[in-house]
């Protein structure tokens, strides 16, 4: 979710949160043609600066500073 928009993405699949988070950086900011691509995610990972959170009642989260978004399980 776009914390700033509250555009939405959901994601059935079985990767981890953190690779769904970047799944949704780069569809709507990225070249999505490149989706794909492990360097790519890669550098897209690095430069979200993506970090885990844990909140009040114990479930994970990631949030992506330089994106404002976060991924959660819901």
């Amino acid at each position: 979710m776009n914390v700033i928009t509250e555009d939405k993405h959901t994601f059935y699949n079985d990767l981890s949160l953190e690779q769904n988070l970047v799944s949704a950086i780069i569809t709507s900011y990225e070249d999505s043609r490149k989706l794909l691509e492990f360097e790519y995610r890669e550098t897209i990972k690095r430069e979200a600066k993506i970090s885990m959170i844990f909140s009040k009642n114990g479930t994970v989260k990631y949030y992506s500073e330089a994106y404002d978004m976060i991924a959660y399980e819901g």
